[in-house]
Parts: structure tokens; sequence; C-alpha cells
């Protein structure tokens, strides 16, 4: 074989080489065109997911302010003397009517948001001021239960256990209290545990368990917002 037949060999083969590359180089461009074409397509739906959240629970959140502003409205003569802008009713069950339709309004349109959630405990609230247990109850134990270190899980927490107490668990509800209050990390302030301790008490008739649940309030948390009327049990 000669120079020259050799030299067009090599050149052949190196030829042959650039094209597989090219081929190779031209699949994998479409490879890495199609991962970057999926990439966009997921990055603009994950945008879309949280542009469609974030406008979701803003419009929640204003809907949210609408039901409360209605709650707290003036009512009667304070609504007649009232000289802010807002709503204001004649009657209290004219307003508190009003104010139902509006956070089941919230719930219904904006479930699974948290203004939804709110709006739930404010309904418990409604319901249990007008002595509607039944209703109010599943929100507060559905609330506790789904939002555990919310900020108003507290509230709930506390309110659900007045109902409780009020609602012929007082002895089983005593036991839990005592439970939570030897706990390092209790799911309520101390002083709160204590003063649902009393009441607990007092609705059982054992009034001396109750004037020491006071009693401890008064000394242990002289600052405690329930101090007052834990002094005043105690003089009684």
């Amino acid at each position: 074989m000669d120079r020259q037949q050799r030299h067009d060999l090599k050149h052949d083969k190196f030829v042959d080489e650039i094209g597989v590359l090219s081929s190779k180089a031209r699949e994998n461009q479409r490879i890495l065109l199609l991962i970057a074409g999926g990439l966009i397509a997921v990055a603009v739906i994950v945008y879309g997911i949280f542009f469609y959240r974030h406008n979701r629970e803003e419009k929640a959140q204003q809907a949210l302010a609408t039901a409360i502003e209605t709650f707290e409205a003036p009512v009667g003569e304070a609504a007649a003397n009232a000289t802010q802008t807002g709503p204001k009713f004649k009657t209290e069950p004219e307003k508190t009517a009003a104010a139902d339709k509006l956070f089941k309004e919230v719930q219904s349109k904006y479930d699974g948001s948290d203004a939804a959630d709110v709006a739930s405990l404010y309904l418990a609230r409604m319901a249990a001021a007008r002595g509607d247990t039944k209703t109010a109850r599943p929100l507060l134990e559905a609330f506790v239960r789904e939002h555990d270190d919310h900020t108003l899980a507290g509230g709930a927490r506390f309110s659900l256990y007045q109902m409780r107490i009020e609602g012929g668990e007082a002895a089983q509800v005593a036991v839990e209290l005592n439970a939570e209050l030897n706990k390092q990390d209790p799911a309520l302030p101390a002083d709160s545990l204590l003063m649902l301790l009393a009441q607990a008490y007092d609705t059982q008739g054992q009034s001396d368990k109750s004037r020491e649940a006071y009693r401890r309030i008064t000394s242990e948390f002289p600052e405690s917002p329930f101090a007052i009327e834990a002094q005043r049990r105690v003089g009684a």
C-alpha cells in the first residue's frame, strides 16, 4: 500500500469519525433541547401554581377582612353615632347573620387557605355564643388537629377545653390538664392550664382544689391576665 492510499484511508476514517461525532452531537443537542424545554415547562407550571395560589390567598384574605369588619361593626345607637365608614347594623342578630354568611363564603370559596381556617374559628366562636356546641366543637377540633402550630391554635384549644368542661367532661379534662402541667412543653401556657383546671374543679364542686389552682396563678403568675380573677376567687 503506497503513501497516497494510506493517506486516503486515514482521511476517510477521519471523515467517518467526524460524521459519527456530528451525528451524536446532533442527537445530544436534541436531547438537551428536550430537557431544557421540559425544565422550562415545569418552571412555567410551578410559577403558574404559585401565582394562582398567591392570588387566591390574597383574595381570600380580602374576603376574610370584610367578614371580620362586619363581625366587629357597630350596632344600634353606636352605629347611628359612628363616624367611620364601613358596615353598620340596627340589631345584633342582623349583624350576626351578615357576618355568618360572609365567613361561610370564605370557607366555601377558598377552602384550604389560611383565611378559610381563620373563618372557621370565627364561625365556631359565633356558634358557641349562641350555645350551639354541636357546630362549634367540630370546627375547633378540626382546626387544632390540622393546624397544631398555628398562632391561633392556643386560643382554639382553650375554647375547646372550656366547651368540654361545660359539656359534662370536667373530670376527664382535669386529668388531661394535670398531665399537661407536668410536661416540659405543654400545649398551653401554665397559667391558662391552671385557669382551666380551676374551672374544671369548680364545675365538679371541688372548691378546695379549684381554690388551690387559683392560688397558684396569683403566686406563680402575678402578671397573668387571669391573676385578677384568680385573686377574686381566692378571696371569695
